[in-house]
């Protein structure tokens, strides 16, 4: 891990609002820009959230609809209090499904539980009617909620990947951010003079490095390299495109560029021996400096700069791996479906949006929304190289839609770096594993266009 504008002329009154509304209405909302959806301005919204900021488009809701009851209720186990709810016909109107208890969304898909929210993704935004929902989004994340070509989940947190280093250590010592692959090794070889381990990773999570080879790969060779892997083509893992990014990773152990220890690490090791100096570049999200609050030097100017390109003429110059994740989604047998939408709606609205920023540290799918905040170094470098990317975008699917696959994709990708693979065992291996998911027809597949 995002859509929108108005397909709900007329058959609305009927079909939709006989879900919606909390009791017998004695007049029928008109459809307008303001009210796309038809919301029953007395009829309450139920809620849930597994993080508080899926609760931010509460305020604006009310404000609205002043006679509406809308009390977002937040809960670590989402799967234990909806499931049954699910089951017996009775959903909330609108979910974030977020946090260590997300529900299994693949199973709601399956069993018909979640609305198409392409009617939001069309309908007026709250900030403009004379734009759609859609028009505000980053529409390169849209993909990370869509089943089958249908939009269940809207993914809201965009979570920007990259390289994390410290501004003051590299003006310090006079170090520019690289620009290209070799400029990164050259930069290695310049703190390893210097006492310093150039790169730390979690060993124990290799899915880090992982995720640096995809991003190197689209860069080199486009989006296609990423699509033709997620839709389980016949050697998309043999790619040349793919095979330059894990021989260029492997430079890294090659030139003895690894900090010790690495292998061994989790993800909190390998952060803390970072934030003390003892590494010069992190591959990870930017959830970074939420995760170690508390825990990053005053005077460190945690910064993020993005993945550089294997050489000086990449096909995405300015490509930046993008996940969206923290999805919501309206039940399809929510009571009041429209005020699930129309809660989504002000979720999205640049005021909302901007809030999850600066409360939350996070990036948002909807575009704009944190420039010009007062952020830290963090969070604003991250906004920056998000803005910067443009249309180039970059993301994946497999690891969410094969969880088992991912798993053992980076599992030999930390072998290859620790030594335990050549080049050649890691690509067989995975193009193997990849091979065999795509003939076993008890998996469902899906499919990237």
């Amino acid at each position: 891990m995002l859509k929108r504008r108005t397909m709900l002329q007329g058959v609305l009154a009927g079909a939709v609002l006989s879900g919606c509304s909390s009791g017998p209405a004695t007049t029928v909302p008109t459809v307008s820009p303001q009210n796309p959806f038809r919301v029953d301005e007395g009829a309450a919204v139920d809620v849930v959230i597994g993080d508080e900021y899926g609760g931010f488009a509460a305020a604006a809701y009310r404000k609205k609809y002043a006679s509406a009851s809308v009390t977002p209720k937040l809960t670590a186990q989402l799967p234990e209090e909806l499931l049954p709810r699910f089951a017996t016909g009775t959903p909330p109107d609108v979910v974030l499904s977020s946090g260590d208890g997300a529900l299994d969304l693949g199973r709601l898909v399956k069993d018909n539980q979640l609305s198409d929210l392409r009617r939001l993704l069309t309908a007026p935004s709250w900030d403009d009617p004379n734009k759609a929902v859609k028009d505000q989004l980053l529409p390169q994340l849209l993909d990370a909620g869509r089943y089958d070509g249908t939009q269940r989940t809207l993914n809201y947190i965009a979570t920007v990947y990259g390289l994390w280093y410290s501004a003051s250590m590299f003006q310090r010592n006079n170090w520019d951010v690289p620009k290209t692959w070799p400029d990164l090794l050259a930069l290695g070889t310049d703190m390893k003079a210097a006492g310093i381990g150039p790169f730390i990773y979690a060993g124990a999570h290799p899915y880090y490095l992982l995720e640096l080879v995809l991003t190197l790969a689209a860069k080199s060779g486009g989006a296609d390299v990423l699509k033709r892997i997620d839709n389980l083509e016949a050697g998309a893992w043999k790619d040349e495109h793919v095979t330059r990014a894990i021989v260029a990773v492997g430079e890294l152990a090659k030139r003895g560029l690894i900090a010790p220890g690495s292998a061994k690490y989790d993800h909190l090791g390998s952060q803390k021996r970072f934030l003390a100096g003892k590494a010069g570049m992190l591959p990870c999200g930017n959830w970074l400096e939420n995760e170690m609050k508390g825990q990053i030097p005053a005077d460190f100017a945690l910064t993020m700069f993005a993945v550089p390109a294997l050489d000086s003429s990449p096909a995405l110059v300015s490509g930046l791996h993008v996940a969206a994740t923290a999805p919501f989604l309206v039940p399809a047998k929510a009571k009041n479906a429209a005020g699930g939408f129309e809660y989504l709606r002000a979720q999205l609205s640049q005021d909302v949006a901007a809030q999850v920023s600066s409360e939350s540290n996070q990036l948002t799918i909807v575009r704009g929304s944190a420039d010009g905040l007062e952020i830290g170094s963090a969070l604003r470098s991250a906004r920056d190289l998000l803005s910067a990317a443009g249309d180039q975008i970059i993301t994946w699917y497999f690891d969410s839609w094969y969880p088992e696959f991912a798993t053992a994709a980076a599992a030999a990708t930390g072998q290859f770096l620790a030594g335990g693979l050549q080049q050649s065992e890691w690509t067989a291996r995975i193009q193997a594993a990849a091979d065999k998911l795509e003939q076993d027809n008890a998996i469902t597949k899906y499919r990237r266009d």
